[in-house]
């Protein structure tokens, strides 16, 4: 058995060296794959490397090449010319095509590590059992050496007729757990393989009797105690006692098809893990995006991994993000550190919005090359949460300083109102006069009201009231305003419930706001449309002008207070609006567009 392992020290030396595209293709393979292989050069040249490895490594040897750190080898199975598997165990290193930037050839030194298998078993078998052409004298002496040394292999071997058992050797008896021949001997191969294989092996057999040649398959036996154990099985024919008989040689896989069922599904788990994360994950190589998960699809607002993958990552960052990232990506690939945590801002493809995030980044390899891996968490709610608490400081600031305000003012207009209708009653033929004076005293003191709304609004009176009457009202008071700046109010009001629980003179302050703002916003003259719609039990109303429309930043902030497109204004109107609006659970948005005008869209539930 010397031969044996010298042989087997043989075949660790063995290497095979070929030349794959950047698509899996090959490119070039070394001459001596015809000896190990069973192909010539140019039948595999061309031919994609996927269609020769075993299913259930294709994943394996995907992984290896696009995604994992080539820190040791890969081993997988290839396809034999002749339907077997062998092992073989590959690492891999990279060209960079110059003419061709994106693309790259990938050197795969291969060696072969089962060659010493069972067809190599199969072949000293047939090297010393019975043959055609000998003698029956020479035939006994054989059948006493073959038995010898067919009894002593390490790979367990039967003979049988048809699928009946004539034959097993000591390995044989190991593998299936019993102690002698007479337990075997004259059973059926299918008592011990699994129903799934029976059809299969029985062509197999039929093939082999017509003089076909046929490969490896691995299969599952039972053994005498009943557990399952995985085989690869390798059968030819032989003269057996002067008839035509098979002979197989298995070989036990069991503890490697347990480690690759292991890999495999720690790999699914890993790759599940991936792709459901709720945080980005990808890698970037070269400036460029070479894998992103599916969150990453929803963060970046694209449809699928093409509009991204190999796209640089630049086009989708904030401009105030570039010199962080770039310094980012040279200290990782640099080796200069090992973990870094940025926080840069993403521009989203959709609908080119500023995303917040924090990104966790840590070296890794892409095709042996240095690249980074990053972990993106959005931080966009955060951040607007954080814009809402400032907003509701500078709400709780500005209503203080109303109310301190309105009771300044108030306290000595109550003083000049009172001294002024003690004046009235002595002066009766100066009525006039002091009738204008009171009412723009009291127009002071309505001013007055509303900013104290800022701090502790008015107590609402709700009650049901039918919407296209208050807006109505609000339209034929401000109608007159309207004609006078060129401005033409067309409503559009559906039919259908459209009574709401609401305070009425404080929607009316909402509409005469929105309405008074598109008239301003077109000094030129313009259209305001109103329309209403009933549906899901929510009325909602638009207001549409065709003005100059709020510019990106100022649209961003609106209904913050001292955020305005007017000179002389202060922002308090809208955002009284919003506040107003919100008391009422319903709810605002506002769309618009530079030189083409603006949309106020405001939803009411409907009273039932």
């Amino acid at each position: 058995m010397s031969n044996h392992v010298r042989d087997k020290r043989k075949a660790d030396s063995i290497e095979l060296y070929s030349v794959l595209s950047s698509s899996g293709h090959f490119r070039y393979i070394s001459s001596n794959c015809m000896q190990f292989l069973g192909y010539k050069q140019e039948e595999l040249i061309g031919k994609d490397v996927r269609s020769f490895i075993h299913k259930e490594d294709i994943f394996l040897l995907e992984s290896f090449f696009y995604n994992d750190h080539h820190l040791y080898p890969c081993a997988f199975r290839f396809r034999h010319k002749e339907n077997h598997f062998v092992w073989l165990e590959a690492s891999v290193d990279f060209i960079q095509n110059e003419i061709k930037e994106n693309e790259r050839e990938v050197i795969v030194k291969i060696k072969i590590i089962d060659t010493y298998n069972s067809s190599q078993t199969t072949k000293e078998i047939h090297h010393y059992f019975f043959n055609e052409q000998k003698s029956s004298s020479s035939q006994i002496n054989t059948d006493e050496e073959t038995n010898s040394i067919i009894e002593s292999l390490p790979s367990p071997v039967f003979i049988s007729y048809k699928g009946i058992i004539k034959y097993v050797n000591q390995s044989f008896r190991q593998l299936l757990g019993v102690f002698t021949r007479e337990q075997v001997i004259g059973k059926s191969i299918y008592d011990y393989m699994l129903p799934d294989y029976h059809e299969v092996v029985q062509n197999r057999i039929q093939m082999l009797h017509e003089g076909q040649s046929i490969g490896v398959i691995e299969q599952e036996w039972r053994r005498e105690d009943g557990s399952i154990i995985n085989v690869e099985c390798r059968p030819s024919t032989i003269l057996f006692k002067g008839r035509k008989a098979e002979i197989a040689v298995l070989y036990d896989i069991s503890s490697r098809k347990r480690v690759q069922k292991n890999l495999q599904k720690s790999r699914e788990r890993y790759q599940k893990l991936i792709q459901n994360s709720i945080d980005t994950i990808g890698v970037i190589h070269n400036d460029k995006w070479v894998f992103i998960n599916e969150s990453g699809l929803k963060l970046f607002g694209v449809r699928d991994y093409a509009q991204i993958i190999g796209k640089n990552i630049y086009s989708h960052l904030e401009r105030d993000s570039f010199q962080s990232i770039k310094k980012m990506l040279i200290d990782i690939n640099a080796g200069k550190k090992e973990v870094l945590l940025i926080k840069p801002g993403w521009r989203r493809k959709t609908d080119g919005q500023t995303i917040y995030t924090e990104m966790v980044c840590i070296p890794t390899t892409y095709f042996g090359e240095p690249a980074v891996q990053v972990i993106l968490r959005d931080l966009t709610e955060r951040k607007n949460a954080e814009n809402m608490m400032v907003q509701s400081e500078k709400l709780t600031i500005a209503g203080q300083l109303a109310a301190g305000i309105a009771h300044e003012i108030r306290n000595p207009l109550t003083a000049i109102k009172g001294f002024l209708q003690l004046m009235q009653s002595e002066r009766k033929e100066s009525d006039q006069y002091f009738d204008i004076v009171f009412s723009e005293l009291n127009r002071i003191e309505l001013i007055l009201s509303e900013l104290l709304m800022l701090a502790k609004p008015q107590e609402a009176l709700f009650k049901q009231m039918n919407m296209s009457h208050v807006l109505t009202e609000v339209i034929t008071l401000l109608e007159t305003e309207a004609n006078l700046n060129n401005v033409m109010i067309q409503k559009r009001f559906s039919e259908g419930p459209d009574f709401v629980h609401c305070d009425p003179n404080q929607l009316k302050q909402v509409f005469i706001n929105l309405i008074k703002n598109a008239i301003e916003a077109m000094p030129s003259g313009g259209t305001i449309t109103i329309e209403t719609i009933c549906e899901n039990d929510t009325f909602t109303i638009h207001f549409v002008d065709t003005g100059e429309g709020i510019p990106e930043d100022i649209l961003q902030k609106i209904g913050q207070p001292f955020v305005t497109t007017k000179e002389s204004g202060n922002g308090l109107g809208l955002m009284m609006t919003f506040k107003i609006i919100e008391n009422h659970k319903g709810t605002i948005q506002v769309e618009s567009e530079e030189g083409k005008g603006t949309k106020f869209t405001i939803s009411l539930p409907i009273a039932k």
